[in-house]
């Protein structure tokens, strides 16, 4: 049975939220949910759900259980269960998970890769 993310998040629900003041660049790793609101580059890994706000940016390589992007996103994405772009996202990245839904097509760019089975990030 499909998982499908809410439409709104509630944040008091999410385990770690990193504000839209921060700049962030390295190595984020957590095995709880994760929220970004502001700037991220570098590689993260995230063993539960991890959210990509509306006006938020991500240059990364991700691996993580659940993604759902309402920002911007670069890089690379590979999640255990689904991977899920909002309309209004822009996405210039690679993105591999057993599911996959995207909104909008036409703010996509990259290669969609949906593995058919789930499998640990």
């Amino acid at each position: 049975m499909s998982h499908v993310q809410k439409s709104v998040i509630a944040e008091d629900e999410i385990d770690t939220v990193l504000e839209s003041d921060i700049q962030f660049s390295g190595i984020l790793e957590t095995s709880k949910s994760l929220l970004i609101k502001g700037k991220v580059s570098g590689t993260i890994t995230c063993g539960d759900d991890l959210y990509i706000s509306e006006g938020a940016f991500v240059d990364a390589d991700i691996r993580a259980g659940r993604l759902t992007v309402r920002g911007s996103l670069k890089g690379s994405a590979i999640a255990a269960e689904s991977i899920q772009v909002i309309a209004g996202s822009d996405v210039e990245a690679s993105l591999e998970a057993p599911e996959i839904t995207i909104e909008n097509e036409e703010q996509f760019r990259g290669k969609a890769t949906v593995t058919g089975d789930r499998e640990n990030a």
